[in-house]
């Protein structure tokens, strides 16, 4: 069964005239529409998911005006290695459920804390399978985590203007858990030092974007010292976190990254194209990691 189920012609002009009303690309919209799918399944099944990452910076609390087509996953507690494989077969089910295609099945391994499903769709605006990916990290726990009302495109569309549509759509809304913004600001803040350290830039300026929309959301507080702390600590124990490691100041990379403008060239060529509002790169850091880097609050303070 595709993920049209029966009914491709009503779910073709629900999204054009979503599309249109939007002022999106009806392949940004059917695409959304499908996360949301998946979603809901994941919030059925017996694992406490925690939806995180830029999609849930859009879909959960409205806070980015960016197309973001991964569906980042993880969880708020160690899982044994049987648990990993239980995951895997969800994911999997749920993808041969809606009729997809696993581009790349010999990647995926039942015992990998990270895996990345790329899966084709039947899209019904193009005469080629369209991707869609589905990131699973099992190597820290998430927190803090908040329920969450879940949305998209078509969600919005019929609340906002009280519409009720002529079939089956229980993914408009879903409930999850999601990812704190606390959190999810932190995370960004050490991933654009990470990427810096290892001089990797390629698609990886939209955190810049990102934690602009996420810093006046959130408070400056003691609270948020500790969390900086607690999480930095975890990152220590992976490799692949290495501006956690207490040689790096983060203030002062911070500071670097602005004045070398490292990130720029991708922030123009990539993100730029990704965004349904125009922010240009100076903006993104005036408003974001420049006021981060004025602050104390990513000095470590538990020597």
């Amino acid at each position: 069964m595709s993920w049209y189920s029966d009914y491709r012609e009503q779910w073709k002009e629900i999204i054009e005239t979503v599309a249109s009303e939007e002022h999106r690309m009806t392949q940004v919209v059917e695409k959304d529409t499908i996360q949301s799918m998946i979603l809901l399944e994941l919030s059925k099944c017996e694992f406490p998911f925690v939806f995180k990452g830029g999609t849930s910076l859009s879909k959960a609390y409205g806070l980015i005006d960016r197309f973001s087509e991964d569906i980042d996953l993880s969880m708020n507690r160690k899982l044994t290695e049987s648990e990993k494989k239980k995951i895997k077969n969800i994911i999997m089910e749920i993808g041969e459920r809606m009729d997809f295609s696993l581009a790349n099945p010999d990647d995926i391994k039942s015992r990998n804390n990270y895996n990345k499903y790329v899966f084709e769709y039947e899209s019904l605006f193009s005469d080629n399978p369209l991707e869609l990916i589905i990131e699973t990290s099992f190597y820290q726990e998430v927190y803090p985590v908040d329920i969450h009302s879940v949305d998209g495109y078509v969600g919005r569309f019929c609340k906002d203007r009280g519409i009720k549509l002529p079939i089956p759509f229980d993914a408009a809304i879903v409930d999850m858990k999601v990812q704190s913004l606390e959190r999810t600001f932190i995370d960004k803040i050490f991933a654009i030092c990470d990427y810096r350290i290892q001089d990797m830039q390629d698609r990886d300026s939209r955190h810049l974007y990102d934690i602009a929309k996420i810093l006046p959301e959130i408070k400056i507080s003691s609270e948020l010292d500790d969390l900086i702390d607690e999480v930095r600590e975890d990152r220590m124990q992976s490799k692949n976190n290495p501006s956690a490691q207490l040689e790096y100041d983060i203030p002062k990379m911070l500071k670097e990254i602005i004045i070398s403008r490292f990130y720029e060239p991708d922030y123009n060529s990539i993100t730029k194209k990704l965004l349904y509002e125009d922010v240009s790169y100076d903006e993104a850091i005036n408003n974001g990691i420049a006021v981060v880097a004025d602050m104390d609050i990513f000095k470590y303070k538990r020597k």
